[in-house]
């Protein structure tokens, strides 16, 4: 009976594997996150903060979406809803994003976030950049955006790398405030993280 129900899990692993991709990662160093995408397209993500803080202050999202290509255009859309465990603040939105590659060196980014958080409000946030492939492995990428770090939006700077090898990608980059806002951090390091299975 044990061999059977071994042998059945393997084959249904084997099987869902043909048509699903897992992945698991980190983002801009404060979430680790694990998502599933069905048939190259339609994908399912968990993400929990990792702040140092109690467990109570710790925020967990969920999100949902679409991804494709066509030609030399990547595109994605994300909706999500996610909540702070002792239940102070919960947000929701959209995340959209394109990158469209030219001369297979030169990518532009885009990305739309209408963004809505129990505590700040609507704000519509956004994200504008380029990349340059340097090597097969190496890119290097800058942009703007007003995209939320951690729950405000703040307008920054971002520049740093790309390091992609099959599956693994590691993106180190830094976060410099354009604000002036004396209470805004003016400099933080962010990294980002995945690999897919």
């Amino acid at each position: 009976m044990k061999n059977r129900l071994l042998i059945t899990l393997v084959f249904l692993s084997s099987a869902l594997a043909a048509f699903c991709q897992f992945g698991v990662g980190v983002r801009d160093s404060r979430f680790i996150y694990g998502d599933f995408t069905f048939r190259r397209h339609w994908t399912v993500k968990l993400e929990e903060s990792v702040f140092p803080e109690k467990i109570g202050l710790q925020y967990l999202r969920a999100y949902a979406g679409y991804q494709g290509d066509w030609k030399s255009l990547d595109y994605d859309a994300q909706a999500y809803f996610g909540a702070c465990y002792n239940g102070d603040y919960h947000s929701y939105g959209l995340l959209a994003s394109a990158r469209y590659t030219l001369f297979d060196r030169v990518m532009i980014d885009g990305k739309i976030n209408p963004h809505y958080d129990s505590g700040y409000g609507y704000k519509t946030c956004f994200y504008a950049g380029a990349g340059v492939k340097i090597t097969k492995n190496i890119d290097v990428l800058a942009g703007y955006t007003t995209i939320p770090e951690y729950r405000m939006s703040e307008k920054r700077v971002h520049a740093g790398f790309d390091f992609h090898v099959n599956r693994l990608s590691v993106q180190p980059m830094l976060s410099i405030e354009t604000s002036g806002d004396r209470n805004a951090k003016t400099l933080r390091t962010l990294v980002g993280f995945r690999y897919e299975f």
